[in-house]
């Protein structure tokens, strides 16, 4: 019942910070919650097993795929410089 509660937190702060402008406290309280993640994924593990920490991770890749998608570009050196 924790994990869910946990799962549940987590998801309703990562909803309410997405709704933010995207300033400064954005991106801030987007790494806090990016920080919170695995341990929110071990709750579950331990609660339900690998098949809820799968549909979890599939849950948080869907939420951060920009940041994920700019990072990936940056470490394939595909990254356009700003002009």
């Amino acid at each position: 019942m924790t994990a869910l509660l946990a799962v549940a937190i987590w998801a309703l702060a990562a909803n309410m910070v997405a709704m933010l402008p995207h300033n400064r406290l954005h991106f801030t309280l987007g790494f806090v919650l990016l920080l919170c993640f695995p341990v929110v994924l071990w709750a579950i593990g331990q609660a339900f097993g690998g098949w809820a920490v799968f549909a979890i991770l599939l849950v948080g890749i869907s939420l951060y795929r920009l940041p994920l998608a700019h990072l990936f570009k940056y470490l394939t050196g595909r990254l356009e410089p700003k002009k």
